[in-house]
């Protein structure tokens, strides 16, 4: 199985526009890995299989020179994550003497369709142009696509509805849960991952940090870095990757490269990588 971390940032990416602290000046100067793009994965063969579309994403795979994608998959609605929809109008889009394409196949969670039909309207548009098949699918309902299979994995939050998906190729497992993994609930589909892509978290003591903060902070309801760190722990993957590093965290350290870098090696029981932009995985 051979993947790409196109985009490794989270809710904002990194620099931020105007920003001149420390961590966006550094990723102006000295690019990727300091320097990141919206939330996004992309997966080889089987016509290629995207996950989620940041704003940035047109030119992710213009980047990493892809050309093919027949399959998109959504964790969720946020606009960090949906963004760049018009990505499938801009792959689509024939004049009278091209040749038009074949619908590329979008994949929606039918527990999350209302939001996605609030917030996301065009996609309704766009399949209405012939250019995209929507495809609502049920949690934990495995998908095939060629020789993969692509198994969505509601996170049954109680307070918001979020996905992961394990994807499985030549009895290799990988768990892309990019966002929202605060309290998500583990089953078997969990078990035996040869690689984990989950978010970095937020840094800093868990217990002492959530104490300090006013009553409806967001970090309330993220997750930190200790906890996903335990997360791993008790998932066991063979490997761990920290992806969605948030860049509305740009003056703190939890958005630095070199010093998750520095976290991740200080944990010696699970071998954890730091995404950036542009990483490939093969296993």
């Amino acid at each position: 199985m051979r993947l790409k971390i196109l985009g490794s940032g989270g809710a904002c990416a990194i620099p931020r526009p105007g920003c001149d602290c420390e961590i966006c000046h550094k990723a102006r100067k000295d690019g990727i890995p300091y320097a990141r793009t919206g939330p996004s994965m992309y997966v080889y063969g089987s016509g290629g299989i995207l996950f989620d579309t940041p704003e940035e994403i047109r030119q992710q795979l213009e980047r990493e020179q892809i050309t093919q994608v027949s399959h998109v998959f959504y964790t969720h609605w946020h606009p960090d994550h949906t963004q760049g929809l018009r990505l499938f109008e801009q792959m689509q889009l024939a004049y009278p003497d091209e040749h038009k394409k074949p619908a590329i196949d979008v994949y929606i969670p039918i527990n999350d369709l209302a939001a996605f039909e609030d917030h996301c309207k065009s996609l309704w548009y766009f399949q209405k142009q012939g250019w995209i098949n929507i495809h609502e699918f049920d949690d934990r309902y495995p998908i095939q696509i060629g020789e993969l299979w692509v198994i969505p994995l509601d996170f049954k939050r109680h307070d918001r509805v979020r996905y992961g998906y394990l994807i499985i190729e030549d009895e290799k497992k990988v768990l892309y849960a990019p966002c929202s993994t605060y309290r998500l609930v583990t089953d078997h589909f969990y078990k035996n991952l040869d690689l984990m892509i989950s978010e970095a978290g937020w840094t800093g003591s868990t217990k002492e940090v959530r104490a300090s903060l006013p009553p409806k902070h967001t970090w309330l309801d993220h997750i930190s870095f200790e906890e996903t760190v335990e997360l791993f722990r008790k998932i066991k993957p063979k490997q761990a990757i920290l992806t969605h590093i948030d860049g509305t965290r740009h003056h703190l350290p939890s958005a630095s490269n070199d010093y998750l870098c520095q976290l991740a090696a200080e944990v010696t029981d699970i071998p954890i990588d730091i995404a950036y932009d542009g990483m490939q995985i093969e296993l």
